[in-house]
Formats: C-alpha cells, structure tokens, sequence
C-alpha cells in the first residue's frame, strides 16, 4: 500500500483502523479477553473457601460430586471438608453439641422428618440461587412439603434439598411367593390379608414357622411409627394440622392401628406375627417371613445379610378404594441443608444446589450410594426400568410435619405394647398418645 500523499489525519485514522484489527484478531484467537464472559456472580466469593459438611453418607458416595463441583470456573477456590458418622443417633447428637457451641458444619444431612425440630438451625436458601417454585417443579410433592418452610414474614423458604427419594414398600420374598402360585404382589391391603393366609406356615401346635408379614408388634420391627403414619395417611387423615398446632388421632387412627394390630392377635385369622419373632429385617433376610413393609435402602441392608436372597419390591399397598387422587405412599429419605453459623452460606447454598439439581452431578452420587433419583427430570427416565412401580410411588409419596421423630416413634411403639399387653384398650391408647404427641409441639 503506498501512503504517500496522505494527510497526518488519514494516517492517523489507518492507525486506529490498524489496530482495531489488531485487537479483533487478538480477541478472536482468546489471547485478549476481548469474547470471554465478564459476567461474575457477585454474591460467590474470589478467595479460597473451605466448606465443612457432616452426613452418614459414605465419603466414596460424595467423592465425584465434589470433584465436578471444583471443575466449575468460580468455584476452583473451594475445598469441600467430609465428616462421615456411622450412625444417625450419633450423628444427630454430635450435630446439636456443635451447633450449640458454635462449631458446627456448612452443610449438613437432614431427613425428611427433622425439618420441623431442626428450622432454626438451617440457613434459608438465597432466592437467586433457589425459589420455593424451583423446587415445586423439580422435585415431587412431598419434598415441597417438607423442605419448604415459612419465614416469620410469610414468605416461603427452601431449608433443605433432597440428595435423593426413597419411600415405604413392600419387599416380598420371590421364591415363597412362587412356591404358593402367587404371580404377583398384592397391591391392595385386601390382597394383602388373602396372601397372608397363602403364605403363613404353621406347625402341629399353631406356632407360626414361616409368617406371611411382619405386621402388629412393636418390639421386633423397626419402622413402626413410619408404618402408621402410612395407614393413617391412607384412611384420609393428615395427622398434624398447622391451625390445631397438633396431630388428631381420631376414627382414621383407630382404623389404621386396629389393621395393624390384627396380625399379632393369636385369635385372629389373619394372625402370622408376635413379639417371640426376631426383627423383620433378620426374618426376611432369614426367609421365615414373605412380606416386610420397608425402604429400598434396607433391601440393601438385608441384601448384605444374605446375598443369596430372592427379593422384589413393590409399591405400598393401598385401600381397595383408592383411586389416583387418594393413593398415598410414605417418603423417607435425606438432603442437605446449610447452617445458619456458617460463614459461607451462600457457596454451602451454591454446591447444594448444583448437587441436588444438577441431573448429570446427582446421577454421579445416586450410582455411588445405590439410590433412587429425587430429580423429576430423573425419576421419569427411570419410569420404564425394572424399579418402575417402586419409583412411581414417590410421586404419590406424603409425609407429616414431626416435632421430634424419635419421641414420636417412642410413643407409638408404647402405644402398641399397652395395647397388646392389655394395659389400655385402643381408644384410650391412642388419646394418651395423640396427647403426648401434642405435648412436643409446645416446647
């Protein structure tokens, strides 16, 4: 090109063109950060954070999520801290001891049923980062439910997100049901009493050798309280109400026990369980009986006891009038909550929800730790694989607000045993329970 007879002007003019050119080019080839996003969040700090999180998960369960979670450019700076408990009644009480010291973790598990007791301590999740909506539309019913909280505003708020779903069904021994020409489980609990009868085993002096369920004692099965709930639930009662600020053990309880007592009364025909038994758990994983109600992590438990079992689940069993609006399972399961001492509540709030919401993350967790997704988007991509029916249940799945579940569960196996030992009838049982229920709401 010849610049000869241009002006100053001109040639200043190729010069800024020239290296506009020069910039363009730069940024295209990424040595100028000219085309990279300058858009930073500022709520997420540029420093080095550490995140402490307790659980009773296994730190393996974990290992993936946290290491997608640091892949993420904002939150390369963030060392994520695991302390594994090994059991839940030491865990919940090592957490209240640093919690009321002031030591305690970013992040901690929480079931379903400890959101009640445990709202003060948990951080309400930052609207920029999760919306009681958000968790409406990602996640079923029964998880707005529980983890969705109201501020003394009104306003709503989320406490927790669940790491994964889980909810009561019936695990049933294949090879006894083959044995009896049973081809399927029952799905009402009239079918239920009639593969009782087919199942149960007795010898030449009425002792029960092989028993059709673990139903009606509170000595030997684990999760009485969840089991009545679940019965409760079904016959149309919600249990607790927030206006009465208590629970209601009314007709719908009465029906609910009764059906549960039936099947340890040695005069009954429907009798096949009795406080002699072992637990429900060591029995089935034993073979001496057909039917437990249970999760899908205590299959897992049993499945380590014996591996050689044939076991199957299968949805709760409903009420012979139940239709789709009026079918309800029982949830139980565990998420993540931020505490509200943290000093990083809201990168806890930020890995929580890349965790919990993140489809291709929770997967990276739900194979590690052999669970069922909570995500919807993942429950209906497993709608048609072998857990179909077990997974369709969470959809159905409820719960009730517990001021102290492990109170309220020492209160309905004491009911059961006053019942069974003769030491109330029914009706007056239930009304010292409902009443000692109610007691907890008020401290």
């Amino acid at each position: 090109m010849n610049f000869q007879g241009l002006s100053r002007q001109q040639m200043i003019v190729l010069g800024i063109a020239g290296a506009l050119v020069l910039i363009l080019v730069l940024g295209i080839m990424g040595i100028l950060p000219l085309f990279k996003s300058t858009t930073t969040d500022p709520n997420f700090p540029s420093g080095p954070v550490i995140l402490t999180m307790w659980g009773v998960d296994n730190q393996a369960d974990f290992a993936d999520v946290f290491t997608a979670y640091q892949a993420l450019p904002q939150a390369k700076n963030v060392k994520i801290l695991y302390t594994q408990f090994n059991s839940v009644s030491q865990y919940e009480q090592a957490l209240v001891n640093a919690l009321a010291e002031g030591k305690g973790p970013d992040i901690f598990m929480v079931k379903n049923t400890w959101a009640y007791k445990d709202a003060a301590k948990g951080a309400p999740a930052p609207t920029t980062l999760v919306t009681p909506l958000m968790v409406q539309q990602n996640f079923p019913a029964v998880v707005g439910q529980d983890f969705l909280l109201q501020a003394s505003n009104g306003q709503q708020y989320a406490f927790a997100l669940p790491l994964y779903m889980d909810a009561l069904g019936l695990i049933y021994n294949k090879d006894i049901f083959n044995t009896r020409g049973i081809v399927y489980p029952p799905q009402t609990w009239d079918q239920v009493l009639a593969d009782v009868q087919q199942t149960r085993v007795q010898d030449a002096s009425k002792n029960i050798t092989q028993a059709g369920i673990a139903l009606g004692s509170a000595v030997n099965i684990t999760n009485v309280s969840d089991i009545l709930s679940a019965l409760i639930l079904q016959q149309g009662s919600s249990i607790y109400t927030a206006a009465q600020g208590g629970v209601s053990l009314q007709t719908a309880a009465q029906q609910a026990v009764s059906f549960f007592l039936q099947f340890a009364n040695p005069t009954n025909p429907y009798y096949t369980w009795n406080d002699g038994m072992p637990d429900a758990r060591t029995a089935f994983a034993n073979g001496t009986v057909a039917m437990i109600l249970d999760t899908h992590d205590a299959l897992a438990t049993m499945a380590e006891k014996n591996p050689f079992m044939h076991a199957a689940i299968a949805p709760l069993p409903q009420l012979a009038s139940a239709n789709a609006a009026t079918t309800k399972n029982y949830a139980s399961y565990w998420g993540l909550a931020v505490s509200r001492q943290s000093q990083n509540q809201y990168v806890a709030w930020h890995f929580i929800r890349f965790a919990t919401m993140t489809p291709s993350v929770d997967t990276l967790y739900l194979q590690k730790a052999n669970r069922f997704p909570a995500l919807l988007s993942l429950i209906q991509a497993q709608e048609s694989g072998p857990d179909e029916a077990f997974i369709k249940s969470f959809l159905t799945a409820t719960s009730w607000k517990q001021a102290d579940d492990e109170k309220i569960s020492a209160i309905f196996n004491q009911m059961i045993e006053d019942v069974t030992s003769g030491k109330a009838v029914l009706g007056k049982a239930l009304q010292a329970a409902e009443a000692d229920i109610n007691a907890l709401y008020t401290h």
